[in-house]
């Protein structure tokens, strides 16, 4: 190293006189020092870029995966409670024991209770082109096949038990599920989404799996195994739940009465009566009947309540069977226990019309025989309840009635 870079290096100043003689080196030597701190801070910066945004990656990543199943049923939760207006299509495959469809159902919604579903197709003829309207305490339903109107009360005016449940089963399945009780099966990309599968049990029995979309958290799909409903799946298809969905006006809530149908207003004292295969399409729980009866006592006639069902025997021995998720309590008073199908039921007597009501549960359903029998009777014919159509389905039966829908 000659003098003059000794100079600058070593004590940082340099004499007057050897200025001049090693002033070209110290500009070099300035520049040179200069570039090199700009390129330091300049890698220094990018390497401090680059850790920022790999740690965010890894925070994303860890945050996403560390997903809970329950936060992923809150999250979904939410948005449910958090739509007030939505319009989409529901691709439904349905396979009960007694109905087996493909159907394609067109959904407008509006909080708090505002519902139009209009069947666009469905291999059953009692179920094809089916509409119903409904603001929560009136409903309007159009039966095509009867090309009748049958407007009334919400509660006595419904779809058909198996549209009605798989149509609200998005929002009725996510917002009653445990979400401790949730289990994630997978998280997977689904058409640009990231989307979670998770798996619900239900309330009457089965389990859903649900796939719910990680953006708006609205599920997307659902594959079902129901007590009542049996399996299968059901798509949610063109879901729009923007400000504009359903327009400016009330529109959609307006049922298309086709010219010339007529209009029947169903009351309590009017209810119309139903043929065994209109009260199955009634309910979504398997309709069961006794094999043994009375000598001389045949079945009449059927009714739907609310969730019930009412089956009316007339004969020597006449008797009202009912049954349901939600039958009406009975006064304990005097009340017997026995036991039925292997199970505890109670008898209540009914001096008032000399007879009894027996009453047992199974399988999440209530059942009730009243009548004028004895208490053997009665028990035989509980004991001799089955399914009424088992392993059949009726879909696009032509012998069902024109009248179904209620």
């Amino acid at each position: 190293m000659n003098r003059c870079t000794w100079w600058v290096w070593g004590t940082g100043f340099v004499w007057p006189q050897r200025r001049q003689n090693c002033g070209k080196r110290w500009d070099v030597l300035q520049t040179t020092k200069r570039v090199g701190e700009a390129r330091g801070a300049g890698l220094r910066r990018a390497w401090a870029w680059l850790a920022l945004g790999v740690s965010m990656l890894t925070l994303g990543g860890c945050l996403s995966y560390r997903l809970t199943p329950d936060q992923v049923v809150n999250y979904a939760q939410q948005a449910l409670s958090d739509m007030n207006a939505c319009h989409s299509t529901l691709e439904i495959e349905v396979d009960t024991d007694l109905l087996k469809d493909s159907i394609s159902a067109e959904v407008w919604e509006r909080s708090p209770s505002d519902l139009k579903v209009k069947v666009r197709s469905s291999a059953n003829p009692q179920l094809r082109g089916l509409e119903f309207v409904t603001d929560g305490s009136q409903s309007q339903l159009y039966v095509p096949r009867a090309n009748e109107v049958l407007v009334g009360a919400a509660e006595l005016v419904r779809m058909p038990s198996v549209i009605e449940r798989l149509v609200s089963a998005r929002r009725d399945w996510i917002q009653g599920a445990d979400p401790l009780l949730t289990r994630l099966i997978a998280k997977e990309r689904e058409n640009g989404l990231m989307v979670y599968q998770i798996e619900v049990l239900l309330q009457q029995g089965g389990s859903a799996q649900c796939w719910i979309d990680a953006g708006q958290w609205w599920v997307r799909r659902i594959a079902y195994q129901d007590t009542y409903l049996g399996t299968g799946t059901v798509i949610v298809r063109d879901l729009d739940c923007s400000a504009g969905a359903l327009g400016s006006d009330s529109a959609p809530f307006v049922l298309d009465i086709p010219a010339g149908a007529p209009i029947k207003e169903v009351t309590v004292e009017n209810n119309r009566p139903l043929s065994l295969d209109e009260a199955q399409l009634a309910v979504s729980f398997p309709l069961r009947t006794p094999s043994y009866l009375p000598e001389g006592t045949n079945f009449a006639v059927a009714y739907q309540l609310d969730k019930n069902l009412a089956l009316v025997y007339t004969g020597k021995r006449s008797f009202t069977l009912m049954e349901g998720p939600e039958i009406l309590e009975v006064p304990q008073e005097n009340a017997k226990q026995v036991s039925v199908r292997g199970r505890q039921a109670t008898i209540v007597p009914d001096p008032q019309h000399g007879g009894l009501v027996l009453i047992w549960q199974e399988e999440g359903l209530q059942f009730s025989i009243a009548g004028s029998m004895e208490e053997g009777e009665a028990t035989r014919i509980a004991d001799s309840m089955e399914r009424t159509f088992k392993g059949t389905s009726i879909s696009g039966t032509e012998g069902a009635s024109d009248n179904q829908g209620q």
